[in-house]
């Protein structure tokens, strides 16, 4: 006896689930046909209805619908936090102590008693700072859009940090090749000191920024 439609459609419901759940393949009309004993005009009618029913998270065998949006927590650790700024720290004062020995490399062709003075060793320690401050003034700094402001921004604040770093780096090159290292160290160990510096201030400003958000 055919079973009526109801019936059928919980019978092939159960049938559907019974082989997904033991990882088994779907079976098909013709085996529907055998497990419920019902035409297979019967069988279409059933399998349309379930396709046609709306798929609830209890239902066995079906697919959960989506999770709501949740909050995801992006706030780095207070260890990344952490290492931001020891690389910011050390960086430059490393820079700046550089630049200050910078002033002292005629010592080797003076008098023993010769000092460069207060006044060339504070100025030696102008470039770092000015390179420092500028990239804090250039990424902090809420600019307002327009050509004059992105003008102001990366011509006015950039030709800061771009002469700084010049200035920076021919003095840190001269102090690595007066402790006799080799052309190619010289070359980029100003680089290292002086980009440490700002990528940490550039990790720290990341950091500052990072605020919980939606997925």
């Amino acid at each position: 006896m055919t079973a009526t439609n109801s019936h059928l459609v919980a019978q092939v419901r159960d049938a559907l689930d019974t082989a997904k759940r033991s990882g088994q393949p779907v079976p098909g009309r013709p085996t529907l046909v055998r497990l419920t004993g019902a035409t297979d005009h019967a069988i279409r009618k059933a399998l349309a209805e379930l396709a046609s029913e709306p798929t609830s998270a209890g239902e066995p065998g079906e697919p959960a619908p989506p999770a709501p949006h949740q909050p995801v927590d992006t706030r780095p650790s207070k260890d990344a936090r952490l290492v931001a700024w020891a690389g910011f720290v050390f960086g430059s004062i490393m820079s700046i102590a550089a630049n200050v020995l910078h002033t002292w490399l005629p010592a080797t062709s003076q008098p023993a008693d010769w000092s460069p003075g207060l006044a060339p060793q504070i100025g030696a320690a102008v470039w770092p700072i000015g390179l420092l401050l500028s990239v804090e003034v250039l990424s902090r700094v809420p600019w307002p859009s327009g050509f004059q402001w992105t003008l102001a921004r990366f011509g006015g604040t950039g030709a800061v940090a771009l002469g700084s770093a010049v200035i920076s780096y021919g003095h840190l090159r001269d102090l690595l090749l007066a402790w006799h290292y080799g052309p190619l160290a010289a070359a980029v160990g100003p680089l290292v000191l002086d980009g440490l510096m700002v990528i940490s201030g550039f990790a720290l400003l990341a950091m500052s920024r990072t605020a919980p958000q939606r997925c």
